[in-house]
């Protein structure tokens, strides 16, 4: 592994550094609040307008994230930009349609509780499935020439796929529940501790298979997560962090739970790219292969350093302003 890396140029490796800090970032944060609506249930209002209210300020900022990793992968590796969304245009369409309509249901859950609950469920859950499965399409493998995509619409859809789906909504939940306790307070931190340990070992089952799932699929697969010099930290960092996960439910913890799935979720991400790697379209496309020019990567990698900075002192200063507990509405408040 280590010389796969000294093997590429420093420019390629740092776009696909960009890249995938982008894809992270995004995770980490809107999966928190898509997390939200995935944990979410018809219950009862002051609980679903607290949901709402720890949403509002940092929603929107969120998603940036996703905006600025597909603008740097259509720009840094076109070519995998043109297979990717050929082969996926179906579950990406469906991913933004759904936030759309998770965003109008966050705006105007006020106007029409019911039908703005329901949209915002619905919305969550599709986004973070069609998620799971543009992911476990990526990882099974895009058919393609090389320069274009050569498979069938609905190629995306695979037992894999559908597995990650589930995987990954599951532990879009868990991330939900561990930020309702940290922002919520009363009613609505006891329902989602409460989640929170069912669904962390129900997480982390889904993940072991997930891994055994993934060796499976291809003999490069196998071979990285076996490079224990590399694979050996983040499965002693994922086991103390479920761990500490774990005791932090039950020593009834605000923000400790909620930090301890953001590792897991680092650490599940991590052992997905040491499995690709050093490929963009796993398990044929190179990064070398789907580079842009030099000139432009360059171009890429100047605007990221701008773009970056500027998008988490933001996230940051939002996160900062609304801090705290959300409130819980008065006792007379009925559903």
């Amino acid at each position: 592994m280590t010389e796969l890396l000294l093997s590429l140029p420093l420019l390629t490796l740092l776009c696909a550094v960009a890249l995938a800090a982008g894809v992270l970032i995004y995770v980490l944060l809107d999966g928190a609040d898509l997390a939200s609506g995935c944990s979410r249930r018809f219950t009862r209002r002051r609980r679903a307008q607290q949901m709402n209210i720890s949403l509002l300020p940092v929603w929107d900022g969120n998603e940036t994230w996703l905006v600025l990793t597909a603008g740097a992968l259509l720009a840094m590796f076109p070519v995998a930009f043109s297979i990717l969304y050929s082969a996926l245009y179906l579950p990406v369409y469906i991913m933004l349609l759904a936030l759309i309509v998770r965003g109008m249901a966050i705006e105007y859950q006020s106007l029409h509780p019911r039908l703005f609950d329901a949209l915002f469920i619905i919305g969550s859950w599709l986004a973070s499935l069609s998620q799971g499965a543009t992911m476990g399409a990526w990882v099974e493998g895009i058919t393609h020439d090389g320069a274009t995509f050569t498979g069938g619409a609905m190629d995306w859809l695979s037992p894999f796929s559908a597995y990650c789906a589930i995987a990954l909504s599951v532990g879009y939940a868990l991330l939900g529940a561990c930020w309702l306790i940290w922002r919520g307070e009363g009613e609505l931190n006891a329902l989602a501790r409460r989640q929170a340990m069912w669904l962390a070992p129900l997480t982390a089952a889904l993940l072991a298979g997930l891994l055994i799932w993934t060796v499976q699929l291809n003999e490069a697969y196998r071979l990285h997560l076996q490079a224990w010099a590399w694979s050996g930290p983040l499965a002693v960092t994922g086991l103390l962090a479920f761990a500490g996960l774990i005791a932090a439910l039950r020593q009834r913890r605000d923000f400790l739970p909620l930090a301890m799935t953001l590792v897991l979720f680092m650490v599940a991400f991590g052992a997905m790219l040491l499995a690709v790697f050093p490929f963009i379209l796993p398990p044929k496309l190179l990064l070398t292969q789907a580079a842009a020019p030099p000139a432009t990567q360059k171009l890429m990698l100047a605007a990221f350093g701008v773009f970056v900075p500027v998008t988490l002192i933001y996230n940051s200063w939002g996160f900062w302003v609304f801090r705290g507990k959300i409130h819980a509405a008065r006792d007379d408040d009925r559903p």
